[in-house]
C-alpha cells in the first residue's frame, strides 16, 4: 500500500511538473503576443541642411542602434528642410525632434523634455593620448578593491572614463558655428572690406548659414545695410558654389562645410581664405565660436515609458556590436541663453514682437474694455458726424440767406439808381425839350420863309441859296432826332407811356450807314460789316439807332479794326428770336468782369452798371437793357473766336456789305472778298434778341 501511495504521489508529482511548464509557455506566448499587439511606431523629425540623403546617411545607423535596443516600439527616421521645420513640427506628429538648438527657440516647447545634446568631436589632445595609461591604472587600482565592491566600481568609473576619441572626419552637421570665406586672391582682407560687397549665405532664418556671421560684423560695426546679401538657400552648399562661380565677393557658411566639400572633391580649399580665424576645439576652421550643438529633445506625443528606454540608451556605454554608432557622443542639455542673446541682439528672437503684434496682444486681453472704448468713440464719431452735418446745413442756409440779403440789397441800389437816372433825364429831358421846341421853330420858319422867298423873285435875279437850304433841312432833321432820343429817353425812365402806335418802320441797312457816320472821327479806319437777311423792322422811333450806336462807340473805342452786324433768325432758351449780333475784333470783354456781370444779371436782371474807361459812367450798357426791355427783348455779352464767327458769313439768303467812312465824312461801298485781316482773336460780341413780331415780312431780302 505504501508502494502504491509511493508511486502515486511520483507520478502526481510528474503531472504537476508538465502542468506547471506548459502554463510557463503559455504565459510567454501570450506575453509576447499582447506585446506584439501593443508596439507603436513613432517618428523622429531631423533637420536636413544638406538634404534627406545627407541626413539619412548621418543619422540612421544611430537610429537603428536605438531601435535594436528598444523593446517593442520603433523609431522612424523623417528628415525634414528648414523652410518648412516649424510647421511640421508644430503639427505634432513627431515625438521626437532632433536640431541645432536655436531652431527651438523659435517654437512653443512648453512641454517638451530635453534628452541630450550632442557632443562635437575635437582634435585628440594630450589627455586623450594618454587615455590608455588611465585605463591600465584604472585597473591596477580596482584589483586592490573588495571583491564585494569590485563590480560596483568597476561599472561607476568605468562611465566616467574618456574612451579614446578616433580621428573622424569633419563634418557640416557636427557643430553649430559660422566661417567667413573669400577667394583666395580676394582684395578682401578685414571684416571692414566687406562692406558694399556682395556676400552670400543660406538662409535668414540660418543660424550658422547666416545669423551667426551677420552678428559677427555687426559686432565691428558692419551691419546689413553697409553690404547686399543674397540667400541661396538649401542645400547649404549652393552658397559656397555662389563663390566658386564668382557670383559673390564672399560667403557665410556653416562649419566644417569647406573640409567636407574639399573631401567630397567638390572644391579646393586652398583657393579660399578664412576671414577674421578664431581657435575653437574643432578641427575645422571657424570666424566665430561654437554654440550649442544638435539637441534631442522629446515632445507631448512621446509616452514617458520610450522617453527613458531612449534616453538610456542614448547615455549607454558603446555597444560592441558592429553596427554601434559609438561615434556619436552625447551629453545632458546645455544652456541656449548664448543662442539666445544672439537672436537679440540680430532682432530675430521670437520674443521681440513687433510693437503691431504687442498691441494685438494688447487687444485680446482686454479685449471687453477695448470694446467698450470702441463703441463710445463710434457713438462720439456718429454723434459728431450728425452735429457736423447739421452746422453745414445751416451754414448752407445762412449762406443761402445772405445772398439773398445781397441780392435784394443790390436790387435796391440798382432802383435807386434807376429812379436817380429816371429824375435826372426827366428834369434834363424837360429843359431840352423847351430850348429844342423853339430852335425846330425858328428853323422851319426860316425854312418856309426862305422857300416862299425864292418863288417871288425873277428867274434872271435868283441867288444860290441851296446851301442854305441844306443847312436848315439838317438843323430841323437833328431837332426831331433829339426829340425822339428825348422821349425814348422818359419812356424807359417811366416818364411817359410806350404806344404801338410810336413804332414806325425802320430801315436797317439806312440805320447802320446812319451810325456809321454819327460816329464821326472815330471811325476812321476801320471796316464797317454788314449781314443780313432782312431790310426793315418796325420798332420804336431811333431805338434801333440807340442800341447801335452804343455798342459800335464802345468797339470803336477799344481799337476794333473791324466791326460788323449780323442780322438773322436765332435760338435762345428754346424760343426763335431776330438776333443782331455786332462783334469787333479788339480783344473782347474782360474776362473776370464778364464774369461778374452774369452773376449780376442772373441775380438781378440787368447787367451791372459799370466801365472800364476811367471817364465812363457805365451807362450805355444800363441803356440799351432798359430799351430791350421796353420792347420785350434781351441782351447777352459774350466773348467769341473770331475764326468761328466768320465761318458763319455769309447768312443764307443774306446780303452782305462793307463800308469804311471817308474823310470827307461820306460812306464808301468796298467789296466785300476783301479786307483787314482782324486784329486780334479774340472779339467782342453784344446780341440782341429781338420778338419776331418786329420783323417786316414784306422787305425780307
Amino acid at each position: 500500500m505504501s508502494k502504491v501511495y509511493k508511486g502515486s504521489k511520483n507520478k502526481a508529482t510528474w503531472h504537476a511538473s508538465v502542468g506547471a511548464v506548459l502554463l510557463l509557455v503559455m504565459t510567454l506566448y501570450s506575453g509576447v503576443g499582447v506585446a506584439t499587439a501593443f508596439a507603436q511606431t513613432y517618428y523622429l523629425g531631423v533637420l536636413a541642411p544638406q538634404g534627406e540623403r545627407a541626413a539619412q546617411d548621418r543619422w540612421q545607423p544611430w537610429l537603428d542602434d536605438i531601435n535594436r535596443q528598444l523593446a517593442e516600439d520603433t523609431v522612424i527616421l523623417v528628415p525634414l528642410a528648414l523652410e518648412n521645420w516649424q510647421q511640421q513640427i508644430q503639427a505634432k506628429q513627431f515625438a521626437f525632434v532632433l536640431g541645432p538648438q536655436v531652431q527651438f527657440i523659435k517654437m512653443n516647447t512648453t512641454k517638451w523634455r530635453w534628452l541630450a545634446t550632442l557632443q562635437a568631436p575635437t582634435v585628440l589632445s594630450e589627455q586623450a593620448l594618454s587615455v590608455d595609461d588611465k585605463v591600465q591604472g584604472f585597473r591596477a587600482h580596482t584589483l586592490t578593491q573588495r571583491a564585494s565592491q569590485a563590480t560596483v566600481s568597476l561599472a561607476q568609473q568605468f562611465r566616467q572614463i574618456p574612451e579614446p576619441i578616433a580621428q573622424q572626419q569633419p563634418s557640416a552637421m557636427e557643430a553649430v558655428a559660422s566661417a567667413l570665406w573669400v577667394a583666395a586672391d580676394s582684395d578682401i582682407y578685414r571684416l571692414s572690406d566687406l562692406q558694399r560687397r556682395t556676400v552670400a549665405a543660406v538662409d535668414a532664418d540660418a543660424f550658422g548659414g547666416y545669423l551667426l556671421g551677420a552678428h559677427l560684423l555687426q559686432q565691428n560695426g558692419i551691419t546689413p545695410s553697409h553690404y547686399h546679401i543674397q540667400f541661396t538657400g538649401y542645400p547649404i552648399e549652393r552658397s559656397l558654389q555662389a563663390l566658386a562661380y564668382g557670383r559673390v565677393d564672399a560667403a557665410i557658411v556653416p562649419l566644417c562645410l569647406m573640409e567636407e566639400m574639399t573631401r567630397q572633391g567638390k572644391i579646393h580649399a586652398k583657393q579660399y581664405r578664412l576671414l577674421h580665424p578664431v581657435a575653437t576645439a574643432s578641427s575645422c576652421q571657424s570666424s566665430t565660436a561654437i554654440y550649442p550643438n544638435w539637441t534631442l529633445a522629446a515632445t507631448e506625443q512621446a509616452p514617458a515609458a520610450l522617453v527613458r528606454q531612449v534616453s538610456q540608451q542614448v547615455f549607454a556605454p558603446p555597444s560592441a556590436e558592429p553596427m554601434s554608432t559609438a561615434g556619436l557622443r552625447w551629453l545632458p542639455p546645455e544652456s541656449s541663453m548664448e543662442a539666445e542673446r544672439v537672436l537679440y541682439e540680430m532682432q530675430r528672437h521670437p520674443a521681440q514682437k513687433p510693437l503691431s503684434a504687442h498691441l494685438l496682444d494688447w487687444i485680446q486681453a482686454h479685449r471687453l474694455g477695448v470694446g467698450v472704448l470702441v463703441f463710445i468713440i463710434l457713438i462720439s464719431t456718429i454723434n459728431y458726424g450728425w452735429m457736423s452735418w447739421l452746422a453745414w446745413r445751416r451754414r448752407q442756409k445762412i449762406l443761402r440767406q445772405n445772398r439773398l440779403i445781397r441780392d435784394y440789397d443790390e436790387q435796391l441800389r440798382q432802383s435807386e439808381r434807376f429812379a436817380v437816372i429816371g429824375e435826372m433825364s426827366g428834369a434834363i429831358a424837360h429843359e431840352i425839350n423847351q430850348p429844342l421846341a423853339t430852335i425846330q421853330n425858328y428853323a422851319q420858319g426860316l425854312l418856309i420863309r426862305h422857300q416862299h422867298k425864292t418863288k417871288t423873285e425873277t428867274n434872271n435875279k435868283e441867288p444860290n441859296n441851296k446851301e442854305t437850304q441844306n443847312a436848315l433841312e439838317q438843323i430841323v432833321h437833328e431837332t426831331r432826332r433829339v426829340a425822339a432820343v428825348v422821349n425814348n429817353i422818359r419812356s424807359w425812365a417811366g416818364r411817359s407811356q410806350r404806344s404801338a402806335a410810336d413804332d414806325v418802320r425802320v430801315d436797317i441797312i439806312a440805320t447802320y450807314r446812319q451810325c456809321v457816320l454819327l460816329l464821326g472821327d472815330k471811325a476812321s479806319g476801320i471796316d464797317f460789316w454788314l449781314i443780313t437777311d432782312y431790310k426793315g423792322v418796325t420798332l420804336p422811333h431811333l431805338l434801333l439807332d440807340q442800341l447801335l450806336i452804343n455798342t459800335m462807340s464802345n468797339a470803336a473805342q477799344q481799337g476794333a479794326t473791324n466791326i460788323s452786324l449780323r442780322c438773322q433768325i436765332d435760338s435762345r432758351d428754346d424760343k426763335k428770336w431776330l438776333a443782331l449780333h455786332v462783334s469787333d475784333d479788339a480783344g473782347g470783354f474782360d474776362v473776370r468782369q464778364l464774369a461778374q456781370s452774369h452773376q449780376h444779371e442772373a441775380a438781378s436782371g440787368y447787367y451791372a452798371a459799370q466801365s472800364s474807361k476811367a471817364d465812363g459812367l457805365g451807362l450805355g450798357l444800363m441803356i440799351c437793357q432798359r430799351l430791350c426791355k421796353s420792347i420785350e427783348a434781351q441782351i447777352a455779352l459774350s466773348n467769341i473766336e473770331l475764326a468761328a464767327e466768320l465761318d458763319k458769313y455769309p447768312v443764307a439768303n443774306a446780303q452782305t456789305y462793307r463800308f469804311r467812312r471817308t474823310l470827307q465824312g461820306k460812306l464808301q461801298s468796298l467789296p466785300t472778298h476783301l479786307g483787314q485781316p482782324p486784329a486780334n482773336t479774340i472779339g467782342a460780341q453784344v446780341s440782341f434778341y429781338l420778338p419776331l413780331s418786329v420783323i417786316d415780312r414784306d422787305n425780307r431780302q
